[in-house]
């Protein structure tokens, strides 16, 4: 689970114990006959649901934003203040989180050695098998990117497939040839979100299998598609 994910998890519970209290209260109101209660609660469910909202849609915008800039620095130093924060609260395992989305981030923009500069920065070796898998996903994308070394990469996302795959896992194997429908149908789907390094990395494995397939048009439109997710992608530019 990557350290933004986990932070909309914690707001959510939040504002799930904060709604429960405010229903409990509204309930309250209605039992005992107290109806002038009742608009002040549901407005204050009201506000409380949209401050999530907003909360979580500005951090994704400012993230979408970052990846408009021609370098991946601002990116970087966001997640390592994330990363701060997250030791702070004792997120277990935040290091390796991060480490994942600083080294997804350089690659996107092609710098591999900083990508493999920032995954050596975690402790894998206490990290559970899920993280590690994502380590490896992660390797064999730089394999693909950096040196078109598709039997290396071919060979780090085989090694024991996670029971249920990242999505990155599933483009890779669409971009090595080695997705079934389903997986392809997933990557599909991550390709049409906003912007960011996922769908756009999403969409050029699904630019490769068009090729492979003979789909010309259908490649061209996914590489315009990772343009569009990550406008400094390496591999579209």
């Amino acid at each position: 689970m990557s350290s933004n994910t986990k932070q909309f998890t914690l707001i959510g519970i939040a504002a799930g114990l904060f709604a429960s209290i405010l229903i409990a209260g509204l309930a309250g109101n209605v039992a005992r006959g107290n109806y002038l209660a009742v608009p002040a609660i549901g407005g204050a469910l009201v506000f409380a649901a949209g401050a999530v909202w907003l909360g979580v849609w500005l951090n994704q915008r400012r993230i979408q934003l970052m990846f408009r800039r021609p370098t991946p620095d601002r990116l970087l130093e966001h997640y390592h203040a994330a990363l701060i924060q997250a030791r702070a609260r004792k997120i277990p395992h935040a290091d390796a989180a991060t480490a994942q989305l600083c080294a997804l981030a350089a690659t996107v923009y092609g710098q591999y050695d900083l990508a493999r500069q920032e995954l050596a920065a975690a402790d894998w070796d206490s990290a559970p098998t899920m993280y590690q898998g994502h380590r490896r996903d992660l390797l064999a994308l730089i394999a693909l990117l950096g040196k078109a070394d598709v039997a290396t990469a071919r060979e780090l996302a085989m090694t024991v497939p996670p029971e249920k795959p990242p999505i990155l896992h599933n483009a890779v194997l669409v971009a090595i040839g080695e997705a079934d429908a389903g997986a392809i149908l997933r990557v599909e789907r991550a390709a049409a979100r906003n912007m960011g390094a996922i769908p756009a990395v999403c969409a050029w494995a699904l630019s490769l299998y068009a090729e492979r397939s003979g789909q010309a048009d259908a490649a061209e439109r996914y590489r315009v598609r990772a343009r569009e997710a990550a406008p400094h992608f390496s591999a579209v530019i």
